[in-house]
């Protein structure tokens, strides 16, 4: 398994109804640090969702409603402790991240997309950047994000070292 080279995550999610051209974004910031689990430092949420709001039954639980959104991602990685896969380094290398969501689990995680290598991947590298290249369903709610280095093989980090709680109107 990877060690744990994941070091912060920022993640924006935007949406909008269907039909609708007004974006909504929530933010949450996190730093991770060595084996320890992250703690949120920072949170913002506001949006707009497709579908019945919830609560509008006096009677009953709230309905769950659901909204299309994209997610972006924004983490730094130290590629000293893990280099990034080139034509001379072909093992124990990062090939690339992947985020998902973890909400459920994680044996039971969702996989959202997939993140590239930065450009010059070396030693310490900040604000490294992915987004959904299409909207993604969400159902309201909390959401815990993930995002994992990929060894070549398919071999992952740790799926909770790098997280972060967003809340989906």
């Amino acid at each position: 398994m990877l060690p744990v080279l994941l070091t912060g995550l920022l993640m924006t999610v935007a949406g909008a109804s269907a039909g609708a051209s007004q974006e909504a974004q929530a933010l949450q910031k996190l730093q991770a640090s060595g084996t320890s689990q992250a703690t949120p430092t920072a949170s913002q949420s506001t949006g707009q969702t497709s579908g019945e709001e919830a609560g509008s039954k006096e009677d009953g639980p709230p309905a769950t409603t659901h909204g299309w959104h994209f997610v972006s991602v924004t983490f730094d990685y130290d590629f000293s402790k893990t280099p990034a896969c080139s034509t001379t380094a072909t093992t124990a290398c990062v090939e690339g991240f992947v985020a998902y969501d973890i909400s459920a689990g994680v044996k039971h995680r969702t996989k959202l997309f997939d993140i590239p290598l930065p450009s010059k991947p070396v030693g310490l590298v900040h604000r490294i950047t992915g987004r959904s290249p299409k909207r993604l369903d969400f159902e309201s709610g909390k959401h815990l994000i993930s995002v994992s280095a990929r060894e070549a093989g398919g071999k992952e980090s740790r799926h909770r070292a790098c997280t972060t709680w967003i809340d989906i109107p």
